[in-house]
């Protein structure tokens, strides 16, 4: 079997970007560097797929090993439905130099149901030509699709005894929507394989899609000739946006996080998670994993609140959010939370209150970039650990038994909390 031209990874960025696509097949050197943020973003995210196949078990996993080996799932997928098998994780199929994995497969009386799982709280424009591209080389393949079905998170769950799939997850059948666009997508691939065959990338101007629905590979290189580079944040005159009046404040450094897959009771999916915390002269506190753990932390948070003291933070708004799930897991924190809000100032909030930071670039000012342009300490901006991302990630390879032990990891954890707090106190001088 000859090997394919177009994934479905591929198919989208030419979908957005006739010359993202060119330049990711003919000219991949010139991709931005990742970052150890953006590699940490890639390892993350397959939890929810899996456990999507829990809902049709015993099915048979043909994922490829390695990208040598994605005709062998092709040609194994089919061996398996000539079979009989009824239950197929990651079946792949390959129409016209163009290939898809299809993360449920699943026979019934009614006929084959295809499932896209989605490990986000929404569908996107993106994920409905995704399915189609799906349907499109299924169907051409030989294998008729009675229903398809994109799956995703229902954000409202909450977790009360085991964790239900079947409302953990909601189900929108969207057949006959891909099948209106069969046509469209038969014409993107014919026009892809094209570009593909030319000697130049296509012309596109840069705009807001080099950045939605997702950042391009090929910004640096694309905009590298434009003056205004809408990726990288403009510079700051912090000096007397604050004035005379102000107060002594004590620093609170959190590590956020937005747990996909609840753990404890009353949880939600997607709920805000704290898995760290530092306040003030304290020490540093890293949450453990398990429920009582967790517990634990959010009672040793509060402890250390002060009713009558006064409080900054990095991002007030994600404070906020944490405080209000808090809240509900916690009602006897309720008032406290409110009082703690009431008490706390958020500089980066201040800076976009004044006008001086664009909230629709406001994730573009991390404290790694404070720290790195506006800090006379620059140890943040050095660190190996310089963003919740990663700190995420390190605190998910932590070990239950290493809690409470001087482990290198749980020291940086502790390390990336007190350079946030330095930094807040340094940035909060300035304002």
């Amino acid at each position: 079997m000859e090997r394919h031209i177009l994934s479905k990874s591929t198919f989208i960025k030419g979908y957005h970007c006739p010359k993202a696509l060119y330049l990711y097949k003919k000219r991949p050197f010139l991709r931005d560097k990742l970052t150890s943020e953006q590699r940490a973003k890639f390892r993350r995210g397959h939890q929810v797929g899996d456990l999507a196949q829990e809902i049709f078990p015993g099915g048979m996993d043909v994922s490829p090993r390695s990208p040598s080996q994605y005709q062998k799932s092709v040609l194994w997928t089919s061996e398996l439905i000539e079979q009989g098998q009824e239950i197929i994780y990651e079946a792949t199929f390959q129409f016209e130099q163009v290939l898809v994995m299809l993360d449920l497969l699943v026979k019934t009386e009614k006929g084959w149901m295809a499932y896209e799982v989605k490990s986000s709280k929404k569908l996107s424009e993106t994920y409905y030509t995704d399915a189609a591209l799906q349907y499109w080389v299924i169907q051409n393949s030989g294998l008729a699709i009675e229903q398809f079905f994109l799956v995703y998170v229902d954000e409202n769950y909450r977790l009360d005894g085991a964790l239900d799939l079947k409302k953990y997850f909601l189900f929108e059948e969207v057949t006959e929507n891909i099948k209106e666009r069969q046509a469209f997508i038969g014409k993107t691939v014919e026009d892809e394989k094209a570009l593909l065959l030319e000697k130049h990338s296509p012309k596109v101007d840069v705009g807001e899609h080099c950045f939605s629905p997702y950042k391009c590979d090929f910004v640096g290189f694309c905009w590298k000739k434009i003056a205004d580079k809408p990726y990288v944040a403009p510079e700051i005159s912090f000096h007397g946006l604050l004035g005379e009046s102000k107060e002594n404040r004590i620093p609170i450094s959190f590590i956020y996080n937005e747990q996909a897959i609840p753990l404890c009771a009353h949880e939600k999916a997607y709920g805000p998670q704290f898995l760290g915390f530092k306040i003030g002269e304290n020490e540093a506190f890293i949450f453990g994993k398990t429920c009582e753990d967790k517990r634990a932390g959010i009672i040793s948070f509060f402890e250390q609140i002060k009713p009558e003291a006064v409080y900054m933070v990095y991002d007030w708004s994600k404070l906020k959010i944490g405080l209000k799930e808090t809240a509900v897991l916690f009602p006897r924190f309720k008032e406290k939370a409110e009082l703690l809000l009431s008490q706390t100032i958020g500089w980066l909030d201040i800076l976009e209150e004044r006008g001086i930071v664009n909230s629709e670039k406001r994730s573009l000012y991390t404290p790694a970039w404070f720290s790195k342009h506006h800090s006379m300490d620059k140890e943040l901006s050095k660190s190996v650990i310089y963003s919740d991302i990663l700190a995420i990630e390190l605190f998910d390879k932590l070990k239950d038994d290493l809690w409470g032990e001087d482990s290198p990891d749980l020291e940086s954890l502790k390390l990336y909390l007190r350079q946030m707090n330095e930094l807040s106190l340094e940035l909060y001088q300035k304002l």
